[in-house]
């Protein structure tokens, strides 16, 4: 149970990463609600065709206006609670995490503060730099250096942090789904996925975020995902993101526990073209162990 509830958790914070930004290979290129106009609505809920772009043109504007970015901040908030009920015995757990991050594309690098509160551990504070120098971490104030492997594999998974463009794409593969609409200066691209569609959004998804294929298959095909709402929002001017939701609702059952989850993963971008360096602290190149 212990691995499966791991591997889970595991998998719920990557989906939720991956939902916010990781489809390299989407096609299914219709506009949003399959060209149905009467779908998309301005502010006031009433139809606004007129001044809501269609998915396409948001994908090219968005891809138009990432050519020229440079660096950004994004900070990610996730809640996770689950409940696992075997026999008369029910286990609460909660998992927060935040995560505030500083980005260069080129080359690229970073710098996150990660703050957490685990099941059974309280909670822990961690800073790390990922930069052509390495990977250098701080827990509890002491410094350490990563092997080498680790920083290509950070570097991997953010790239399409990096490019804001991806936050978008995602809608491609869910089109049917999606609502475009106008609220103050932004443009809000929703998708509300449940029923059958679900579990294939999620294989979908998971299956670009690496790790081992058959077992994310095998764990997906156990549970029962009650709905995926899925939520971003594009600045009117700039056509780049300025925040991300991902909801997730789930059942499954594992070596005789039922296990129901409910996750919300909220991300906010900004500052972008404004970070120009990100510098490993002396005391970290000196003193990491």
């Amino acid at each position: 149970m212990k691995k499966w509830t791991l591997g889970l958790m595991a998998m719920i914070l990557v989906l939720g990463i991956t939902a916010c930004g990781n489809d390299k290979e989407a096609n299914g290129g219709n506009t949003a609600n399959g060209g149905n106009t009467d779908k998309v609505a301005g502010a006031n809920g009433t139809a606004d065709s007129a001044t809501v772009p269609t998915l396409e043109e948001l994908l090219q504007k968005s891809a138009d206006a990432s050519k020229d970015l440079k660096s950004l901040s994004m900070v990610a908030e996730m809640n996770q609670d689950m409940v696992i009920t075997q026999g008369d015995q029910k286990q609460e757990q909660s998992i927060i995490m935040k995560i505030t991050s500083d980005i260069i594309k080129d080359p690229l690098q970073l710098v996150q503060e990660i703050k957490m509160t685990l099941p059974g551990q309280g909670d822990t504070d961690m800073k790390q730099y990922v930069t052509e120098e390495g990977v250098f971490v701080n827990v509890g104030g002491v410094w350490s250096k990563q092997p080498n492997e680790t920083r290509e594999q950070l570097l991997a998974s953010i790239e399409d942090s990096a490019n804001p463009q991806k936050q978008l794409e995602q809608f491609k593969t869910i089109s049917k789904d999606t609502v475009i609409t106008a609220e103050g200066d932004e443009y809000v691209l929703t998708a509300d996925v449940s029923g059958d569609a679900v579990k294939g959004l999620a294989k979908e998804l998971m299956s670009r975020s690496g790790g081992n294929a058959e077992d994310t298959a095998a764990m997906i095909e156990q549970m029962n995902i009650k709905s995926i709402k899925i939520t971003t929002a594009v600045n009117k001017d700039t056509y780049l993101p300025t925040r991300a939701n991902v909801d997730l609702v789930l059942e499954m059952e594992q070596e005789g526990a039922n296990i129901s989850m409910n996750m919300v993963m909220k991300t906010t971008s900004s500052k972008y073209n404004e970070i120009s360096e990100i510098k490993v602290p002396q005391e970290a190149l000196d003193s990491a162990q």
